[in-house]
């Protein structure tokens, strides 16, 4: 899947930019990241294959 180059607004339907954070940056050593949401944990993994799963 190829995505739309940054700064084309393609895709975009607000009026800024969203943030872009590269994976790794959020996943470290362990492929995990714990996001709490509206009194709801939420747990973003990378999987064996490289995808990425959220689970709450």
């Amino acid at each position: 899947m190829q995505l739309p180059a940054k700064g084309t607004g393609q895709g975009d339907t607000s009026a800024s930019t969203p943030r872009e954070v590269d994976s790794q940056e959020l996943l470290g050593s362990s492929g995990q990241l714990v996001i709490h949401h509206e009194q709801r944990r939420y747990v973003l993994r990378r999987t064996k294959s490289g995808k990425l799963i959220l689970n709450a």
